[in-house]
């Protein structure tokens, strides 16, 4: 019975993550740093002052496609624990592929933001954005790392 509850507790989470993942994002960076994350990337970025429209131009158009590809990730955990208590051999794989290509996504969109920033700002800017961006992506895989349970973890007896 205890194994069922923090599944359902689980599922909650993963629905309430669908419903709020950009709020949740902020909040996490919020509890970890102090600040909200354009404030953090503010306070790490060196920009020259005639190039900060632009970056934050740059930014702002980057943020609206990281929050596209958080809200796919946020469905696909949802399927998981939709899913989690019949897991089939088609659920896995279609739940890795997708996991899969969420992680392409967010390669794609460096890659597209370093190369952008880079030609209209300075390679050195582009480059400390990108590693800013994909440290704070690494500590967000690793909170949800934590809280999600991995295949079989729970068993679940019927």
């Amino acid at each position: 019975m205890k194994k069922f509850i923090l599944i359902a507790i689980i599922a909650v989470f993963a629905l309430s993550l669908k419903a709020q993942i950009i709020t949740d994002e902020v909040k996490l960076m919020q509890s970890m740093y102090g600040m909200e994350k354009r404030d953090l990337i503010a306070k790490h970025m060196k920009i020259d002052a005639a190039k900060a429209d632009l970056f934050w131009q740059l930014y702002d158009e980057y943020e609206t496609a990281r929050k596209e590809i958080g809200m796919k990730r946020a469905n696909n955990i949802v399927a998981y624990a939709d899913k989690y208590e019949n897991l089939t051999g088609a659920d896995a794989d279609a739940l890795v592929k997708a996991s899969l290509n969420i992680q392409t996504s967010f390669i794609k969109l460096w890659d597209k933001t370093y190369k952008k920033m880079a030609k209209s700002i300075s390679p050195v800017t582009a480059a400390q954005f990108i590693q800013a961006e994909m440290f704070l992506e690494n500590m967000v895989r690793q909170e949800l790392a934590l809280e999600i349970p991995m295949i079989g973890e729970f068993e679940i007896k019927k």
